[in-house]
């Protein structure tokens, strides 16, 4: 193990616990993550399903997914299944980045922190997030096939292996394609890091080509993919250009030197040390990676509103192409107790950002319990909340609220169990079925819950929905 190794490899060690940490913070804000939107979604439609709710043809969710199912089929208290879910997507992170430990890719360990840490802040709470799934099962793919390239494992063993792998990865969400991709390139042309002949290389490149193609035609009978991959597949050289003015880019580079000013040192740094090495391809790669991540956002995006955790999700891809060089070339030239110190205060500098975008994920539990506590004291059961623009925007995502309630209430063995929701009042169509006693309002439908799992969940259906103000229910 020559000296770069050995750096790398304590590096390793630190990334680790900082995906330790990453792990036991999703615990203490247990609530914060999986009581948002889409997490509280899914789990609430895998337990009272009793099977997998697997979108957009996302396998690699399985993985987080199989928790909660395993807990309602061992009859756990909701509770400790809504724990364990939250648990298991820091858990499978941690494990990702062990497995590339054992496989010796000590710099992909580190590269693999860093994505979970850099760019992050409310992107952290949305715990569903199959971004960052897909990014595990993408270093993992990475970690094993590299390691069995390095033992000169059979081609008929490494085939199987890399597919299975490489689809994980780019079913889990498409996004992660680009990463995966310059990753690729940059270890292959970067030669000292690749282990496969040309001919092996271009096996396997053409084996992610196919899984590609195979995913593109998927993802054109599913209208959330596709809409978003519309801008991207029907562009011109005026959408390229303007791309780097629209709203999503300027919104990025303003959050850039506020939150995520870390990157103009990273960067820099990473292609500065490339050069000098003499690994100007890996480095000119980088760069033209990075302007094109930018553009694509920019066609993608052009739009600048759109709610940070969501955003930021999708920037967070960036890192990956931010810190490639910054962790192969500059980090194990440096001193050991530099680089060590380098990055542990990378790591603590993005978890005080973390920490610092709880408070609006905070604000969303203590309303929701403050709103059930007095649907509790007015004997109310299932509510229907008139629409408020001040508490619609600070609520960030609302359409989640009738399972983020009846999961609280749930765990609160409230007997019977409380919902409510937010309703625009002039509907007057919804009004109507809100006032069907048997109904209940479930996000996106109406619906009867005769066939729920009643032992997780005791809808009331003696009662139809109360219709009143925010200020009505505290008065």
């Amino acid at each position: 193990m020559d000296r770069s190794d050995k750096t790398l490899k304590q590096l390793s060690f630190i990334s680790l616990a900082a995906m330790a940490v990453w792990m036991l913070g999703g615990i203490v804000f247990y609530k914060e993550r999986l009581l948002f939107v889409d997490s509280a979604y899914i789990v609430f439609k895998i337990i009272k399903d009793k099977h997998l709710f697997i979108q957009e043809h996302r396998y690699g969710s399985f993985i987080t997914q199989m928790i909660p199912l395993l807990g309602a089929q061992l009859h756990l208290p909701i509770r400790y299944i809504l724990l364990a879910y939250t648990f298991s997507f820091g858990c499978f992170y941690l494990i990702a980045g062990l497995i590339v430990y054992k496989c010796r890719q000590y710099a992909l360990v580190v590269l693999m922190a860093l994505y979970y840490f850099l760019l992050v802040s409310d992107s952290w709470f949305w715990t569903n997030n199959e971004i960052q799934q897909a990014v595990a099962w993408m270093f993992i793919c990475y970690g094993v096939t590299l390691y069995m390239g390095e033992r000169h494992v059979k081609l008929y063993w490494l085939l199987p292996v890399f597919v299975v792998l490489s689809f994980l990865t780019v079913y889990t969400h498409f996004i992660v394609l680009i990463p995966f991709l310059f990753l690729w390139v940059f270890m292959w042309v970067s030669k000292d890091r690749w282990p496969f002949s040309k001919g092996v290389s271009i096996v396997l490149s053409t084996i992610i080509g196919l899984i590609v193609v195979s995913k593109f035609l998927v993802v054109k009978t599913s209208s959330y993919d596709d809409n978003h991959l519309y801008n991207v597949t029907h562009l011109s050289i005026k959408d390229v250009i303007l791309a780097f003015n629209s709203g999503s880019v300027r919104k990025f580079v303003m959050r850039s030197f506020s939150e995520y000013w870390l990157i103009y040192l990273i960067f820099p740094a990473g292609l500065l040390a490339a050069w000098k090495a003499g690994r100007k391809v890996p480095a000119i790669w980088s760069l033209v990676a990075f302007m094109g991540y930018i553009c694509l956002m920019g066609i993608t995006y052009s739009q600048g509103d759109i709610l940070k955790f969501h955003i930021e999700s999708e920037w967070q891809s960036l890192s990956v192409i931010i810190c490639a060089a910054f962790v192969f070339y500059f980090l194990p030239v440096i001193d050991i107790r530099r680089s060590m110190l380098l990055l542990s205060a990378i790591f603590l500098i993005r978890t005080g950002y973390i920490v610092a975008a709880r408070d609006s994920f905070t604000w969303r539990i203590a309303f929701t319990n403050e709103v059930l506590l007095n649907m509790k004291k007015k004997g109310i059961t299932k509510l229907a909340l008139a629409n408020d623009g001040y508490l619609k925007k600070k609520y960030i995502l609302d359409w989640g609220v009738p399972y983020e309630s009846m999961l609280i209430s749930a765990m609160q063995q409230d007997e019977p169990q409380r919902t409510f929701t937010f309703i625009d009042t002039n509907d007057i169509v919804l009004k109507d079925q809100l006032r069907c006693s048997k109904n209940m309002y479930a996000s996106f439908d109406v619906i009867d819950p005769q066939h729920w799992n009643y032992e997780y969940y005791r809808p009331d259906t003696s009662h139809p929905y109360t219709i009143m103000t925010y200020q009505e229910l505290f008065r």
